[in-house]
């Protein structure tokens, strides 16, 4: 079968879609499949001016072809400079959707000479999944939607998008107006068209797979974010050993961004504080809350090391360090079918959870074991959990189930889920 991808985010990125589609890609090349991916240049974590943007004509669609890690072919798009603000991310997802669209359409380089028997196309950036249905008319073949978060349900957040990340810029302010609605309007209207036409979906959720069953026909399986992960060291917890004491190590690694409102653990690290227990926070990552956390750990006399995304082997030091990690998300309804992909990591490494969480990601943390579970949005509650945590170490212990649950869904389960549903439909398409 040849299985052309379409994709916002792709090797060597590092970034949780690049790392699930690298996971994904080798699934369908070791079951004898052929793979080509249109997807733009790495650029979400270099500095692009617009001015060498435009002089390096990034903004135009080559389709010059390499070699993926698994042998995948990859035609570059082209992209616009991303950036931390809303607006600027919308300029690059839309631009990006046109090249890549346009390459389609018209069939350029490589793509003259090629037929592909599926489309699969990976949401977000919520633009592909528009151009993953033209390209499927295009080709004249069905196509797959693969939905890494809790879409559409999220639009109906989308008055919150903004809280969190500190005073908004006068652009941000103006586009929130009435512009902004008229796209979030448009873009769910879109999206929900796509999903209703498209052959399958893939969710990362069994519970968003379960709402969109009740309203959709198409084929829908779960495959989770379980690839492989980033540290190679098995089994880091080893927090009991320490003395009880008032003193805990919290790590967060992952997005700094919009629906995960960290600054619920300031303030709980600060109200621990006030018990006299100290708790030494590591924040890792990127998203648009970076600046605003930082102030409000100063407004509040918290210590919080604040360090962009590291390396894969970076972070290995990192969970070294941490007595727990934080998973964190804040209380929207969508948001319970939403799964942070360092959950499965911590269980697989037996890193005790710190899950701020509702919903499937809780149900998954207390069902295996792997941490405690505070509601989101509830500092105090937190702040007596790290209390407690700090003075009796032993419950920072983590058994096994957790660790052979995660193994079991990425050698087994997801692999034959995600493959039983493309043959499926590959299969019926042919008939």
């Amino acid at each position: 079968m040849k299985v052309l991808v379409l994709s916002q985010y792709w090797h060597p990125e590092n970034g949780v879609p690049q790392r699930r589609w690298e996971w994904l890609t080798k699934i369908l090349i070791e079951a004898g499949h052929e793979v080509v991916v249109v997807a733009p240049p790495p650029h979400y974590k270099r500095k692009v001016s617009i001015r060498h943007w435009f002089e390096e004509r990034g903004y135009r669609t080559s389709f010059r072809h390499s070699i993926g890690p698994n042998g995948e072919t990859v035609l570059r798009s082209g992209f616009f400079p991303s950036g931390r603000s809303m607006t600027r991310k919308i300029f690059n997802q839309a631009w990006t959707a046109l090249t890549m669209t346009g390459g389609i359409i018209r069939k350029q380089g490589m793509l003259r000479s090629y037929q592909p028997d599926l489309v699969i196309g990976t949401v977000p950036a919520l633009p592909t999944a528009a151009v993953t249905y033209l390209a499927a008319s295009r080709f004249n073949v069905p196509y797959v939607i693969d939905l890494r978060d809790a879409w559409p349900s999220l639009f109906r957040e989308s008055a919150e998008w903004n809280t969190g990340t500190g005073k908004p810029s006068l652009r941000e302010r103006v586009f929130s107006r009435g512009p902004f609605q008229l796209l979030v309007f448009i873009t769910e209207r879109t999206l929900e068209f796509v999903l209703r036409r498209g052959s399958g979906i893939i969710t990362t959720s069994e519970r968003l797979t379960q709402t969109l069953m009740k309203e959709l026909s198409s084929p829908i399986t779960t495959v989770r974010n379980v690839f492989p992960p980033a540290m190679k060291t098995a089994n880091l917890n080893q927090s009991s050993a320490g003395a009880p004491g008032r003193h805990l190590n919290v790590l967060y690694a992952g997005t700094l961004g919009r629906a995960q409102k960290l600054e619920n653990a300031l303030r709980a690290a600060a109200i621990a504080e006030k018990e006299d227990v100290h708790i030494e926070l590591k924040f890792i990552g990127e998203g648009a809350t970076w600046d605003n956390l930082r102030d409000v750990a100063q407004t509040l006399g918290v210590h919080l090391e604040l360090e962009h995304q590291k390396s894969l082997e970076e972070l290995d030091y990192y969970y070294q360090w941490a007595d727990t990690a934080l998973v964190h998300l804040t209380d929207w309804e969508s948001l319970r079918s939403a799964i942070p992909s360092k959950t499965y990591e911590l269980m697989e490494n037996k890193i005790h959870i710190s899950g701020v969480v509702q919903g499937e990601p809780a149900t998954l943390i207390q069902e295996f074991e792997a941490g405690d579970v505070i509601p989101p949005n509830d500092p105090e509650a937190l702040a007596r959990l790290w209390v407690k945590l700090a003075q009796d170490r032993s419950l920072l212990d983590i058994g096994d189930r957790a660790q052979l649950w995660v193994r079991d869904q990425r050698e087994g389960v997801a692999p034959r889920c995600f493959l039983t549903l493309l043959e499926q439909i590959a299969g019926s398409n042919e008939d």
